[in-house]
């Protein structure tokens, strides 16, 4: 979802902006983590869709934790049965693209591989919901965690090459905000696909916003079910 426009401070305590970290034209770094750190859903070529598309950018951020760019490759194999053919093709066409790694291989063409995920799978709302999300990360072939716990991070996202996305609330009182919560080389992670003021998508324990987020993603609803890791049924 979209805030209003400018910088914003939201209940959480987490800062953003409106405007992606780097532009469209930049080349991405040889390093797939490199380039998550950096990309945002206000990236790519339609700013209405991509003020809706956290689930879908967070999807591509578990694809470049786990696989690298190669796994854009994979996930567009994974999923082409369910794509018309002209989405399937240009799915296909940009992931070849920027694993490329030529002159192609731009964050915007990653945003708009995004996109097209988003448009396929969005709802009625404009967002991903949450059974069409669990498909495609399971399409995608990840599994949902063994012993989840919105109170328990680490316990949750155990072994390295884990990823699962869970919902915050940056505008009120329901989820309305996907993230990624991982764990890679260097240990955890969440990955926020809203553009942040401090200029870094990729948070990790010890920095200023970590416990920002887990509180977000434990945060008590007093009985509803709309904050928290994506659920497995």
């Amino acid at each position: 979802m979209c805030p209003a426009s400018g910088s914003n401070e939201f209940p959480s305590g987490i800062h953003h902006v409106d405007a992606p970290i780097v532009g469209d034209e930049e080349r991405l770094p040889r390093d797939p983590m490199a380039a998550l750190d950096k990309l945002t859903q206000l990236n790519g070529s339609s700013p209405s869709a991509s003020a809706h598309a956290c689930g879908a950018v967070s999807l591509v951020g578990a694809m470049l934790a786990t696989a690298g760019y190669a796994g854009l490759v994979d996930l567009a194999e994974r999923i082409g049965d369910e794509l018309a053919d002209e989405r399937r093709e240009e799915l296909e066409r940009l992931a070849r693209a920027i694993a490329g790694g030529g002159p192609d291989a731009t964050y915007g063409a990653l945003a708009d591989y995004a996109l097209l995920i988003y448009r396929r799978y969005r709802g009625m709302d404009g967002g991903m919901e949450y059974r069409k999300f669990l498909h495609l990360m399971q399409r995608a072939g990840f599994s949902p965690p063994r012993r989840a716990s919105d109170d328990d991070v680490a316990r949750t996202l155990a072994q390295r090459g884990e990823c699962w996305p869970a919902k915050i609330s940056i505008f009120g009182d329901q989820g309305d905000h996907w993230i990624l919560v991982g764990r890679d080389a260097r240990g955890l992670f969440v990955f926020d696909p809203y553009p942040r003021d401090d200029g870094s998508q990729i948070i990790r324990p010890g920095e200023a916003d970590w416990k920002r987020y887990v509180e977000a993603i434990g945060e008590d609803e007093a009985g509803r079910n709309t904050i928290g890791f994506l659920p497995a049924e």
